[in-house]
Parts: C-alpha cells; structure tokens; sequence
C-alpha cells in the first residue's frame, strides 16, 4: 500500500474522518513509520497551536485603555444629562401642534371670554355690593 495523502494524515489527527476510513488509515499507520512520522508532527503543531502563550501587553496600551474609558464615561454621564432635558421637547412640540391644530381661533377665544367674564360679573355684582353694605 502506498502512503496516504498528507490530507488525510491532518484529517486523521483532527478526528473528523467517519470510522471505516479511520480503521483503515490505523492499519497503514501500523506499517508505515514515515506516516507515523507526520502524524505525530501534526499533532505536535496541533497542541502547539492550542497552548499559544498570552502576548505581553505594553503598559502604554493599558494606560490608553483606561484614559479611553474614562473619557466614554464621563461622555455617556453628559449625554444622558442633556437626553433628559431633550425627552420633553417632542412631547411639548406634538402639544403644541395638536393644541394649535385644534384650537379655536384666538379671536373667537377672545370673544366667549370676554362676554362669560361678563355674564359673570354682572350676576355676582348684586351678590358682591350686598356684601360690600354689610360690611
């Protein structure tokens, strides 16, 4: 039998071949030492690759970290401030146009004002002037 194609060797060590390739590669690997060779390479790479050593992190990279941070803080805190204040401005301005697009004109407002404020004046003046001789 001939050697297997390096492809199926990284397959092999990788666990995703299905079980009758598997066995059958297992029966090669039992006669041929330069497969053996490659498999044992792989996995080698294989658990090197797996236990990578944390890279060090310059101290000026934490210290921008931190300063960056800080700043987005102290930015969000601002913002929602001022969100605060902004929150009543659509409820004001939709009032504002219902009101303005519902409301009589401020001619005939004026009018209905001025005639209740007298109906209500000449009924509480007799009211009022018998208070006014008691006292």
């Amino acid at each position: 039998m001939s050697c297997v194609d390096d492809a199926l060797l990284q397959m092999y060590v990788e666990g995703v071949l299905d079980a009758a390739d598997e066995e059958i590669l297992r029966a090669h690997l039992a006669r041929c030492p330069r497969c053996r060779q490659h498999v044992a390479a792989y996995k080698e790479l294989m658990w090197d690759l797996e236990h990578l050593p944390e890279p060090a992190v310059p101290k000026e990279l934490d210290q921008l970290h931190e300063t960056l941070l800080r700043a987005w803080n102290e930015q969000r805190r601002e913002s929602s401030r001022s969100r605060r204040a902004r929150g009543l401005i659509p409820a004001w301005a939709g009032y504002s146009v219902a009101w303005a697009r519902y409301a009589m004109p401020l001619d005939l407002v004026g009018g209905l004002l001025s005639r209740a404020g007298k109906q209500v004046l000449a009924s509480r003046l007799p009211l009022a002037r018998r208070f006014l001789k008691k006292g």
